[in-house]
C-alpha cells in the first residue's frame, strides 16, 4: 500500500506545482488580437465615485469641478462623448467642463420612487439643456427604472412627456435592458426620441463567451431594431468587467475586456451603431451590491490609470507574475532552511518542500491579487490577512508532515507537528496547531458555501485560499491512522461536499419569466474546481472518520 500511497502524494504535488507555474505563466504572457478600428471610441459612462470612500449613495457628497475636470480629460483622449446618470452631487458641472474639452454629453436625469428628488433632477437637467444645447446631446430620462420596478410604466411615460413640454427641441430617451424595452415598446417608444438600450451579454441570463460577445451585442442590437419598426436606438451600455467571478462560460479578465471592446468597436463602425461603453473608471462601491465583478467595468482603473491600450498586446497581470515567481524561490528557502532546521536535508526537501512551495507561494500571491481587488475594509483586510498567513502556516505543516511520513511511514504525523501553548490549547480544544488551522479552514470554507449558495451571482469563488490547503489536508488524511475529528468538523465537512456538488447545478440553471427552466449552454469551470476543492475538504474529515468504523 504504501509504495501506491508514495507515488499518488508525489505526483498529486507535482501536478499542483506544475498548475501553479502555468498559471502564472499564462498571466504574464502578452497576447495579440485585433486591434480597435478607431483612435477615439464613440462614448463612454462617466461616474466619479471612484476615489476612496466616494459613493452615490452618500447624499452628502458633492463631487468637485476640479475632480470631474481631471477625470473628464483622460477620457477626452480616447472618447468623443459621456453618458452621465444624473444632475445631482455635482455632476452638474459636466456640460460645462465637456464644453471646453471639446466632449460631447448623454445627459442623464435620474428617477427614482421620489417624485420631489425627480423633479429636483428634472429641473436641473432641462435648464442645462437649454444652456448648452451644442454639447449636449439629448437627455436620458431614468435609467433602468422599470428594471427596479421604482415606477410604472404610465407613470414613466407621464414624466417623459412632461420633459418633452419642457425642452421641445432637445431629443429625450429612456434607458433600460434591451429585454425591458421590449416589454414595454408599445407604453414608451412613442414618448422618446430614441430608445437607449442596454445590451450586456456577461450579465445576461444566458451569458456568451467573449469569442463571440461582440457579435451578440451588434446582431441584440439589429434584433431590437426590427422588433421596434426602425426607432432609433443608442446602445447606451454594452462592455466587459476586467476582474471578478466568472459567469457561465463568460470570464472576468482585462484581456477579455481589450478583446470585447476593440472587436466591438470595428462591428459598430462598420455597422454604424451608435453606442456607448460602460464604463469610463473602476467604481469601487459597486463590489457591495455586485460582488467584486462590478466595480471592475471600467477602462481606466479607480486611480485613473488607462488599463490597456486600443492597439497592441496585451497582457492580463505581468507585474503580479514576477512577484509570484519570486515568491516561490523566496518560500522555497525558507520552507528548506526550516526543514533542515528541524529534519535535517534529503530527498524529502526535493519531493515535497519544493513542490509545496511553488503551489503554497503561488496560491498566496493570487489571493494577496483577489484581496487587494476585492477587500472594501478594515474588516476584510483584518480577517483575509489572517487567513493569508493561515495559508503559509499550513502550506509549511503540509510539508513538515508529508516528508516525515516519507521517511518513516509508520510514524504518527500529529508528533511532527508544533504543539500550541497550554492556555490556547484548551481555548481551542485542540493542542495542534495544524488541527486548528484545518478547523479555521472548515469554517470559513463551510460559511463561503453557504454565501454561494444563497447568494451565488455576487459571489466569487474563493479558489486561491482554498486549493492548498484542500490538498493538503486531504493528503494527510490518506496517511494518517488515527485524528480526532470534532462532530462541528463533521457538520462542516457534510455541509461543504453537499453545498460543493449543488453550486454546478444552480451556476447553471436558468429560470423563464414563465416558470420553465434550461441549463446554460456554457460551462464555468471554476465552479467545477470549487467543487473539487469542496470534495478534497470534505474527504479530509470524513476519511479518517470512515477508517476508525472499517472493521479489522
Amino acid at each position: 500500500m504504501r509504495p501506491v500511497i508514495y507515488k499518488f502524494i508525489c505526483l498529486t504535488l507535482a501536478a499542483t506545482a506544475i498548475g501553479s507555474l502555468a498559471y502564472w505563466y499564462r498571466l504574464g504572457q502578452p497576447l495579440s488580437f485585433a486591434d480597435a478600428a478607431v483612435d477615439r471610441l464613440n462614448c463612454v459612462s462617466y461616474s466619479p465615485f471612484h476615489r476612496p470612500g466616494q459613493t452615490p449613495f452618500d447624499h452628502e457628497l458633492v463631487i468637485s469641478a476640479a475632480q470631474i475636470e481631471a477625470d473628464l480629460k483622460p477620457l477626452s483622449q480616447q472618447f468623443g462623448c459621456v453618458r452621465t446618470y444624473s444632475v445631482g452631487q455635482g455632476l452638474d458641472a459636466v456640460p460645462a467642463l465637456a464644453q471646453k474639452l471639446g466632449l460631447q454629453v448623454w445627459l442623464g436625469i435620474w428617477i427614482g420612487r421620489d417624485m420631489a428628488d425627480n423633479q429636483r433632477e428634472i429641473a436641473i437637467g432641462t435648464r442645462l439643456a437649454r444652456q448648452f444645447p451644442d454639447t449636449i446631446r439629448g437627455l436620458i430620462i431614468g435609467n433602468e427604472v422599470l428594471l427596479r420596478r421604482e415606477q410604472t410604466p404610465e407613470r414613466l411615460r407621464a414624466i417623459l412627456t412632461d420633459v418633452h413640454q419642457q425642452v421641445p427641441q432637445v431629443p429625450i430617451s429612456y434607458a433600460d435592458s434591451w429585454d425591458f424595452w421590449l416589454r414595454y415598446q408599445h407604453e414608451l417608444a412613442d414618448a422618446v426620441s430614441f430608445a437607449t438600450i442596454h445590451i450586456l451579454p456577461f450579465w445576461d441570463d444566458d451569458t456568451v463567451a467573449v469569442d463571440g460577445a461582440a457579435q451578440y451585442v451588434a446582431d441584440t442590437y439589429h434584433k431590437v431594431q426590427a422588433e421596434m419598426a426602425g426607432k432609433p436606438l443608442l446602445i447606451g451600455e454594452t462592455g466587459w468587467p476586467s476582474y471578478g467571478r466568472q459567469r457561465q462560460d463568460a470570464a472576468a479578465s482585462l484581456v477579455n475586456q481589450a478583446r470585447f471592446i476593440r472587436e466591438f468597436s470595428a462591428i459598430a463602425e462598420a455597422e454604424a451603431i451608435p453606442y456607448n461603453i460602460i464604463e469610463g473608471f473602476d467604481q469601487p462601491w459597486k463590489r457591495r451590491s455586485e460582488g467584486a465583478v462590478g466595480g471592475y467595468w471600467g477602462m481606466f482603473s479607480d486611480d485613473a490609470q488607462a488599463k490597456f491600450a486600443l492597439h497592441g498586446q496585451v497582457a492580463e497581470a505581468p507585474d503580479w507574475q514576477r512577484l509570484a515567481f519570486m515568491t516561490m524561490s523566496a518560500l522555497f528557502l525558507v520552507f528548506a532552511y526550516l526543514h533542515w532546521r528541524r529534519q535535517g536535508v534529503d530527498m524529502a526537501i526535493a519531493l515535497v518542500v519544493l513542490p509545496l512551495s511553488i503551489s503554497g507561494a503561488g496560491a498566496s500571491v493570487a489571493y494577496w491579487r483577489d484581496m487587494l481587488m476585492s477587500n472594501r475594509n478594515a474588516l476584510e483586510w483584518a480577517y483575509s490577512g489572517l487567513y493569508a498567513l493561515g495559508l503559509l502556516l499550513a502550506t509549511y505543516g503540509f510539508a513538515l508532515s508529508l516528508s516525515h511520513w516519507l521517511k518513516q511511514p509508520n510514524a504518527e504525523i500529529r508528533q511532527v507537528s508544533f504543539k500550541l501553548p497550554p492556555s490556547l490549547a484548551r481555548y481551542c480544544h485542540c493542542d495542534d496547531w495544524l488541527v486548528l488551522l484545518r478547523r479555521l479552514f472548515l469554517f470559513a470554507a463551510a460559511v463561503v458555501c453557504l454565501l454561494l449558495v444563497f447568494d451565488l451571482r455576487n459571489r466569487d469563488y474563493p479558489l486561491a485560499l482554498f486549493s492548498v490547503p484542500a490538498i493538503g489536508w486531504f493528503l494527510l488524511a490518506c496517511i494518517q491512522r488515527q485524528t480526532r475529528i470534532a462532530v462541528e468538523e463533521i457538520i462542516c465537512a457534510v455541509w461543504i461536499g453537499l453545498a460543493g456538488l449543488w453550486l454546478p447545478v444552480i451556476e447553471h440553471l436558468i429560470f423563464q419569466p414563465d416558470m420553465r427552466f434550461h441549463f446554460a449552454d456554457g460551462i464555468n469551470r471554476n465552479v467545477f474546481y470549487w467543487t473539487a476543492i469542496c470534495l478534497l475538504l470534505s474527504g479530509s474529515v470524513l476519511l479518517p472518520c470512515s477508517k476508525r468504523f472499517r472493521p479489522a
